[in-house]
């Protein structure tokens, strides 16, 4: 994949250590990385900077980022949500909703990276 290929992953994850291994993993695709330990950076990320896809964290810091999956439908920006709790409800509610339970493995991890970016990718093409 060239520099011009690359797309902008936004990561929102609470937990430094497994924002860290996404972070090597989504680069190690050649993609850049833009890490958010809180929902209300996420959010203001979403709304200043170019996005092109993100992997969201259900429970940040004790907060529910439910806000943050309105915005993100809202926006049709790809994402998936990373959770190791039950998400029935929110896929009930959100039936496209791609779901990444924790704990997850790396070839997991770039599969739904892979399919959230399809269509940026394609676009380039």
């Amino acid at each position: 994949m060239t520099p011009a290929d690359a797309k902008r992953v936004l990561v929102v994850e609470d937990d430094p250590v497994i924002a860290m291994v996404i972070e090597d993993v989504v680069r190690d695709m050649g993609h850049e990385v833009f890490i958010n330990l809180t929902l209300a950076h996420a959010l203001l990320e979403i709304e200043t900077h170019e996005v092109d896809a993100v992997l969201l964290d259900m429970h940040l810091r004790g907060d529910s980022a439910r806000p943050m999956v309105l915005a993100l439908v809202e926006r049709k920006l790809p994402f998936a949500v990373l959770s190791g709790s039950d998400q029935s409800a929110l896929q009930q509610e959100f039936p496209r909703i791609r779901l990444l339970p924790k704990p997850f493995g790396k070839a997991q991890l770039e599969q739904v990276v892979r399919e959230l970016l399809k269509p940026a990718l394609s676009a380039s093409d």
